[in-house]
């Protein structure tokens, strides 16, 4: 008990150096490579923290275990839009800038909408994964022109940082003297680092976890649906939250979205694709989780769209919404539990 309760220490401190270094890298590539913070957060830090969850997704997918893949991007999709946004605006009210309503935020919503459609006869096709992925390339694209557009406009700006609702904190700066590919390396390798910290702080916090939760008698099932599924989450949580605390609102707004974004495009694009059958979508997560995950994308919109601000009072709604949310699936599975017994 005292290794298990000593790796879940570690895993916590694992955790918050990861986020450290994934916010200081996140923010000075963005300033070395001459692009917005916001595009890094939905892009760089988003596949980066997503990407053990694409790994997996395929992995799986390849042994023939791809049904599991929709439920995954569905609750994480969920703790990324309600439980991420939420705590982050609760710690710091985060200010959102206008890209991420009129452009981000849409293409997340269209996302979740062109998975339902898809998801009809409860299968995603290697053509539905191709779909997704055209639609991928092309944001990507658009979003990189977006990001490249904002930086320059914000160097022309005076830097006294006059602008409250787009600015975000001052990122610490390389030595500009020294040469631009060598910065861009540098600040790529601490994301990658980063990254790195919070797969391996997130797999002994997680582990440590269930195995308390099993100590103590908890069932597998309740364990599934509250630590595993908070815990493949966590790298996105933990980044979120600092860089909030640290002032990157861009990089905390960005990572949350784009994380939901690839989640759909890239998670389910390419295990669509090596997945020798496709992905089937349960008819339970089709008929109740999926249209829940695009009710929070709508949602999510009107927070960001009437003040360009989420504030705490909105963080603490958004995370009642999410625990509402979970104890309506415990309930569930209680319920199924206690129906399955006398049988």
């Amino acid at each position: 008990m005292f290794l298990t309760i000593l790796a879940l220490l570690a895993g916590g401190v694992l955790l918050v150096l990861g986020g450290e270094l994934v916010v200081r890298g996140a923010s000075q590539l963005a300033f070395a490579a001459r692009l917005s913070p916001l595009f890094v957060g939905l892009t760089v830090v988003s596949f980066g923290t997503s990407a053990p969850e694409l790994a997996v997704s395929v992995l799986t997918a390849l042994q023939g275990q791809a049904d599991i893949t929709v439920g995954n991007v569905i609750g994480s999709n969920l703790f990324n839009l309600l439980m991420i946004v939420g705590l982050s605006a609760a710690f710091v009210p985060l200010e959102v800038r206008s890209q991420v309503v009129k452009f981000d935020l849409p293409v997340m919503i269209a996302a979740a909408v062109l998975m339902y459609l898809l998801s009809d006869n409860l299968n995603l096709s290697r053509i539905d994964g191709c779909v997704f992925l055209i639609f991928l390339f092309v944001y990507f694209t658009v979003s990189f022109r977006l990001g490249r557009r904002q930086f320059e406009s914000d160097a022309a700006r005076d830097t006294s940082q006059t602008d409250s609702d787009d600015s975000d904190a001052a990122a610490p700066v390389d030595d500009p003297s020294s040469p631009l590919v060598w910065r861009v390396i540098k600040n790529l390798f601490i994301l990658a680092v980063g990254i790195t910290l919070l797969v391996v702080g997130c797999r002994l916090f997680v582990d440590a976890s269930v195995a308390i939760a099993q100590r103590f008698g908890m069932s597998e099932a309740l364990i599934g649906l509250t630590i595993v599924s908070v815990g493949t989450s966590l790298p996105e949580l933990v980044t979120s939250v600092m860089a909030s605390l640290k002032g990157q609102r861009s990089i905390a707004i960005g990572n949350a979205v784009g994380s939901t974004t690839l989640n759909i495009l890239a998670v389910l694009g390419v295990t669509a694709v090596v997945a020798p059958a496709g992905i089937p979508v349960a008819e339970k997560l089709f008929a109740s989780d999926l249209p829940m995950m695009i009710g929070s994308c709508v949602l999510i919109w009107p927070l960001f769209a009437t003040s360009k601000r989420v504030s705490r009072l909105e963080g603490l709604f958004l995370l009642l919404v999410y625990a509402a949310y979970m104890a309506y699936l415990i309930y569930q599975q209680v319920s199924q539990n206690a129906v399955a017994v006398p049988a």
